[in-house]
């Protein structure tokens, strides 16, 4: 099997299933922050032509309903997310032979930073321009990146397994 075996193998694969679960409770925690910090109190940000204004309770109905909207939205996305990550990480736990789950969490994860990427350089619907660049993305960037390097290497691997080439 050359410079491979099926020790370093599952080795690999727990650790990649140990960083999407981690992922997983990273989006959890935003989530749950954005739900907290959607309770009303304090200032919104809300764009008003060119700037941004801060806003208090002056505000009319359509300008509040269009923060709460991108702003539920967010926590909503952060949440599903959250989910989507547990049965991937179980099922690559579970999963002794195929690719299935390393392609999705490759696709999902590069997805993911893609959709950062893109939220942060255009305007998207409903959630707007993203100026905001926190710890918790970083943290949340680098472990996909992880997720995407270690997937990659598992699908060759497992591929090569496949045809005995190794």
């Amino acid at each position: 099997m050359g410079f491979v075996n099926n020790k370093s193998v599952q080795i690999i694969t727990y650790l990649v299933a140990i960083i999407i679960l981690s992922t997983s409770a990273i989006y959890f925690v935003t989530g749950y922050q954005q739900l907290t910090d959607e309770s009303g109190a304090g200032f919104h940000e809300i764009k008003g032509g060119s700037e941004n204004l801060q806003a208090t309770s002056d505000l009319d109905k359509s300008q509040w309903s269009e923060i709460d909207l991108g702003g539920k939205v967010q926590t909503l996305f952060f949440i599903a997310v959250g989910i989507a990550y547990v049965p991937l990480g179980i099922w690559m736990l579970k999963n002794k032979d195929g690719k299935k789950p390393y392609i999705i969490a490759f696709s999902g994860s590069l997805s993911l930073i893609v959709l950062y990427f893109l939220s942060r350089t255009i305007d998207l619907p409903i959630v707007g321009l993203q100026g905001d660049v926190g710890t918790i993305d970083i943290t949340s960037k680098i472990l996909q990146g992880t997720i995407i390097a270690g997937s990659s290497y598992l699908i060759i691997i497992r591929r090569k397994l496949e045809n005995k080439l190794i």
